[in-house]
Formats: C-alpha cells, structure tokens, sequence
C-alpha cells in the first residue's frame, strides 16, 4: 500500500510539474513561431533551428527540454509552412510531438516596403506523447494492475491550434490557441492533462529605429492555460545592425511566473542573439527572484541556419 501511495504522489507531481507547459514554447524570442502558428514564412525567407534548454542548472538529471523547428515561405511569401519536432524531459516522465503548419499572409501594402502591413492567419495539427519510464522509478517488480495499466505510463493524443497576426509599421499583434481538439470531442477531455489543456498566447511588440543602425524592440508576451496559472513575459531587445542581413541583440527579460519546474517563481533572464546570414547564434540565461534553496538557473543555447539566399544589397543612386 505505501509503495502505491508513493506511486500515486510521485506520478501526480510528474503531471503538475511536468504538464504545467510546454517548455520549449518559452522560447519565442529565438524563434516567434513556436508559439503562433501564423508566423510560419513570415519573415519572408526558409530557416531552421536547434534549441536546447536545460533547466535547474547544477541539479543531477534536472529537466531539459530540445525542439528542432523550420519554416519556409512559398508563393511569393503569401504563403508558409513549418514544423516543430520537440521533447521535455523531467526525471522518469517525458513529453514530445511533432507539429506541422499552414499559414497564408496578405499584405495590405506595396511589396518591398520598409514597414509592411497586413495580417497571417495560420493552422497546425500536432501528435504529443507523455510517457512514464517505468524502470527509472521501480526497482523491483509489483504485481498490482495500476503498474500494469499501459495507459497510465504512455498516453498518445492529438491536436490542432490556431494563430492569427497583424502587422502594420513595425507593430504587431498575435493571438494564438493550442489545444483545440477537446472542445470538438470529449473524449480527448480530461481536466488533470494540463499538457493538452486550451493554451492562449497573445504577442505583441514594437519596432522603434533609434540610429541607422540601432533599433529597440519592446515586447510583451501573455500566456494563460486552462486549470493554470498565467505567464508574462517582457522583453525588451536592443538590436545593433553591423551589415544588411547581420545584426547583434541583447534583450533583457522579466517573467512573473517562469513555469519552472519545483519552484515557479519570478525571473529575469538575458537573451543574446548573434546573426550573420545564412547563421545565428543564440544564449539565454535566466535566473529566478525568489524560490527558496531552488535558485539554479536555466540556460537555452539556439542554432539558426537560413534556408534563403541573402538579400540582395541595393546601392543607392547618386
């Protein structure tokens, strides 16, 4: 019985820590369209990236999370497609999927413009997987039916979500949905999977040259989940341009609630971003505010190769 018990608590911890996010979605800042799908091919050319996070520095087998994602524009930009291959990774229990999309973007200003304007829409399907490592947390064999319910240990489910974006001199405004399956059939309901529980993001952000080749970018990023609590996130990125296509950006940021695994506490973190096409180079450190014993950090390390030719420089006439 105590064996069962402990069984019971160990794997409900695994749900509410584990299931309180998708960690790799707090990546946005490397790549926005981790979290709106609409913004797939918007930026007008292909790219692929690698991130890697690993959370609670310092802790032996301490969570970590990796996403593979790419996105390219077709049809003269109007439109985008992309996926994302991901897994989280806390202790016995792990949770990875793999998510495609659709997006269409119109341009309600002429082509080539400085500061375009006009708005995405785009659609994605995903398959996640939460599995439980039984070996990793029995030393020995139990003869009791809830260790042999497979169900308990591996659950497969599916998915779609939604992202809508406007745009319009170098203001945004996203708004995306994940999870919207359950509400089309109550089968996939189930108010203890907060992993597939309606997820909402709201982006936006601003665009503000200072120099020729100095730009800020304050931005701010909601996220708020069904049976859970809310994150906020505020950005905000100094951006040197060295050449056309290159560029070098810090970009402080603040969370209140940082959906860390044990202590989910405020933070503030650093992001660096390095970019000399067809490469980028990303780090972000972030470190919590309060917690208690729990004050390791996190860090995410991103690797970014274009998919597109580099633009064109146009010289100016005389």
């Amino acid at each position: 019985m105590r064996v069962i018990i402990f069984f019971s608590f160990l794997l409900g911890l695994n749900f509410a820590v584990s299931g309180q996010n998708f960690l790799f979605q707090n990546q946005n800042f490397f790549k926005p369209y981790l979290t709106n799908p609409a913004l797939a091919g918007s930026q007008g050319y292909g790219s692929a990236t690698v991130i890697y996070k690993k959370q609670l520095a310092g802790f032996k087998n301490s969570p970590n999370s990796q996403v593979i994602s790419a996105d390219y524009p077709f049809s003269k930009s109007k439109i985008g497609v992309g996926f994302n291959l991901f897994k989280d990774q806390n202790g016995a229990s792990s949770y990875a999927g793999f998510e495609s999309t659709f997006a269409y973007h119109i341009l309600t200003t002429k082509k080539g413009a400085k500061k375009p304007s006009g708005f995405s829409f785009g659609l994605s399907a995903n398959v996640n997987q939460f599995r439980v490592n039984k070996i990793r947390l029995l030393a020995d064999q139990v003869d009791d039916d809830i260790f042999n319910d497979e169900s308990k240990f591996n659950h497969v489910s599916p998915n779609f979500n939604v992202g809508f974006n406007f745009f319009s001199h170098g203001y945004f405004l996203g708004v995306s949905a994940y999870n919207f399956l359950p509400f089309f059939n109550p089968v996939f309901t189930d108010e203890n999977d907060l992993q597939n529980a309606l997820t909402v993001f709201v982006s936006t952000g601003l665009e503000l040259p200072i120099k020729d080749k100095l730009v800020i970018r304050p931005s701010l990023v909601v996220r708020t989940q069904e049976n859970a609590d809310y994150q906020l996130d505020v950005l905000g990125e100094i951006r040197f341009l060295t050449a056309q296509g290159s560029f070098f950006s810090l970009a402080p940021v603040y969370r209140n609630f940082s959906y860390r695994t044990i202590t989910g506490t405020q933070s503030v973190g650093l992001n660096v971003l390095v970019s000399k096409h067809p490469f980028g180079i990303g780090y972000q450190f972030d470190f919590p505010l309060t917690g208690g014993v729990f004050t390791a950090g996190d860090h995410v390390f991103s690797f970014t190769y274009q998919l597109t030719a580099k633009p064109k420089i146009t010289s100016k006439k005389k």
